[in-house]
């Protein structure tokens, strides 16, 4: 193939890189000549390619140019949804090469996705393995009123299982192989994670990054309508040499089975959490005798819980979870400013855990399940609500043993910042609460006089009086 695309280029001109390979080729939506053309995931984006035969050295060179062509859509830097030309569009063979359709080799010439309703200007290439040529710019004018759908966030699979859909991390998309990060987006990740690894060694500490699994690559298999891709960002990052600190720990939760995930819920189920934390703690270099006595003694029961997907729905939909009743983290809230999710600076001190250090994590939604564990293994955890990025004057002043970020799979498609002040994190989600928000942080938050001795120790002052 990679000879084929050779010859492509050196037989045309520069200035016609773009129509190289191609036939015709033509965009059904969106077009100033139709109405917009929506779906509940966004606007439709249709279309076909045909390739010049005359481009083949023989049927097979045909073949491996056709599965592996993709149109990729791109608005943003760090990502671009890549899909197959897979949609049979039986009409373009008749009407344009004037052949039968029903075994033509390029029968299925078209392409049918959406992007979000939001986006306005985006660009389209014809990809084939590392060549690329720009298709279209589009740019969406005003449209008036046009009505859009309602958009339902969940996506029901098997056996009562529910998954997100619709979200702004095309989660859908990157299951199913089909988002990707750009050249740009690997890059800017290799640039956090080398950062990571400087603020680490400049505190001595140990450090890895967590990355929850998406709830689809653990239980997708078995319960997702969509079938997984062997591509994705989170592959993507798991191949770079600075992701040898990443603890993706897929192999762990999917032994637990059902138990791994929230039936109702994005997040994963308590004993998920453990899991995870267990393996987040060998990685940290904590013995596996010392982090399997230190829960050994836990007891579980079942729990009826809604969760974020399940409470979506009319009627909304429980299930069952295998709840920790032997011990709650919140005995060890030493301070918390109460913001919710971005901003939120929560300590816990525990007196009896089995190490007596600091851990400082960088997380996301799904630390706060994994604090069960982590403030029995740390004597002091400091947790900034930040998905991963970094403040480096915070780290400079509480000095942690131990350094871990906490991300999800899906959110990699957001690279996170080297450089983010939790002191301005904190400002702007105040500036922003409504009255309810407040009441809520109020009774949430658990404050310290600003002389505190542990939260001196910690270095934390000048955040804990924000």
């Amino acid at each position: 193939m990679k000879n084929w695309l050779k010859r492509c280029l050196s037989d045309r001109p520069a200035d016609a890189l773009e129509g190289a390979p191609v036939k015709a080729w033509s965009l059904d939506y969106p077009s100033p000549e139709r109405e917009a053309c929506f779906v509940a995931a966004g606007r439709v984006v249709q279309g076909w390619v045909l390739f010049d035969d005359a481009a083949f050295a023989d049927s097979a060179e045909r073949d491996a140019v056709l599965s592996s062509a993709r149109v990729a859509a791109g608005w943003d830097a760090v990502y671009e949804l890549s899909h197959p030309l897979e949609v049979a569009r039986p009409d373009v063979i008749e009407r344009v090469l004037q052949a039968e359709p029903s075994q033509h080799a390029q029968r299925h010439c078209g392409f049918r996705f959406s992007i979000p309703h939001r986006v306005k200007r985006f660009k389209l290439w014809l990809v084939i393995d590392d060549q690329r040529w720009p298709l279209k710019d589009i740019v969406i004018e005003e449209e008036g009123n046009t009505p859009l759908p309602s958009v339902l966030k969940v996506l029901k699979g098997r056996d009562g299982w529910l998954f997100l859909d619709n979200d702004t991390n095309g989660s859908v998309d990157q299951y199913a192989g089909r988002l990707l990060l750009t050249a740009e987006g690997v890059g800017a990740w290799q640039h956090y994670l080398q950062e990571v690894e400087r603020q680490a060694n400049l505190q001595q500490a140990h450090y890895a990054v967590l990355v929850a699994p998406s709830k689809e690559s653990v239980m997708g298999p078995r319960y997702h309508p969509v079938a997984e891709g062997s591509t994705g960002p989170i592959f993507q990052l798991l191949a770079l040499p600075e992701a040898s600190r990443f603890v993706y720990p897929v192999p762990a939760l999917t032994a637990l089975g059902n138990d791994a995930f929230i039936q109702t819920d994005t997040h994963w189920a308590p004993l998920g959490a453990l899991a995870a934390t267990k393996e987040l703690a060998l990685a940290l270099g904590i013995s596996a005798e010392a982090i399997e006595a230190q829960f050994a003694a836990d007891s579980y029961h079942a729990r009826s819980v809604g969760g974020d997907l399940g409470n979506k729905l009319e009627p909304k939909q429980r299930c069952q979870v295998q709840s920790l009743r032997s011990f709650n983290y919140n005995r060890c809230r030493y301070f918390d400013n109460g913001l919710p999710n971005f901003g939120r600076l929560l300590v816990l001190v525990n007196e009896a855990a089995l190490l007596p250090v600091t851990c400082l994590i960088f997380g996301s939604s799904s630390s706060y399940s994994t604090f069960n564990y982590l403030c029995r293994l740390f004597k002091h955890v400091v947790f900034v609500h930040s998905a991963g990025s970094l403040d480096p004057e915070l780290i400079s002043a509480v000095k942690p043993e131990y350094l871990v970020i906490q991300t999800n799979a899906r959110f990699v498609v957001q690279v996170p910042k080297v450089e983010q002040s939790l002191h301005q994190l904190i400002d702007e989600k105040r500036a922003r609460l409504s009255d309810d928000d407040i009441v809520q942080v109020n009774k949430r938050q658990v404050l310290v006089p600003e002389d505190d001795a542990v939260i001196q120790s910690l270095g934390l002052v000048a955040w804990a009086s924000l």
